[in-house]
């Protein structure tokens, strides 16, 4: 009898676990559904469709006045054309301490 009731006593605390765990699972897929019922209201949004129609095709609203801005061109980089020494231990020199 005492072997009865012990079974008993740790299937319930395992059925006890399960449903704690079944809850969370719960609570957490009805948040999941919450934030994508609110992610649906937001991409059938006007907001949402404008962002999209001047990221995307870039177009503009009656009366607004779109600003190009362009990179200014950069100044050509003149490298100095340094002639390497021609035999090994010059090239070996170079290597290390650079003009000899």
């Amino acid at each position: 009898m005492l072997f009865t009731v012990g079974r008993l006593a740790y299937k319930n605390y395992q059925l006890n676990l399960q449903e704690a765990k079944l809850g969370s699972d719960i609570a957490s897929l009805e948040n999941e559904i919450q934030d994508l019922k609110n992610k649906i209201v937001y991409y059938q949004s006007d907001e949402y469709k404008d962002l999209m129609l001047r990221a995307r095709l870039n177009l503009k609203k009656e009366g607004e006045e779109v600003v190009v801005i362009t990179p200014a061109p950069e100044a050509e980089i003149v490298a100095e054309e340094v002639e390497l020494p021609k035999n090994n231990p010059q090239r070996w020199l170079w290597y290390f301490f650079g003009r000899i």
